[in-house]
């Protein structure tokens, strides 16, 4: 499976879209642990996989990356 970090972010913005629309139709939740669960599992049968750790991680004001 092709890791979520690893596709371009074109490729991201489009799948991100799509799940979207698909869950539009579906029964919401608040829960994070759901959320990436249920996005895991769509992406899934087309060969990418996800995880908490594909989250974007939240910048403080004022502190800067080591990257």
């Amino acid at each position: 499976m092709t890791p979520w970090r690893d596709l371009p972010l074109d490729r991201q913005t489009a799948l991100q879209i799509a799940y979207g629309e698909e869950m539009a139709r579906q029964t919401g939740t608040c829960s994070l642990d759901e959320k990436i669960a249920r996005f895991a599992a769509w992406l899934a049968p087309q060969g990418i996989s996800f995880g908490a750790e594909d989250l974007p991680r939240r910048r403080v004001p004022g502190s800067h990356s080591t990257k």
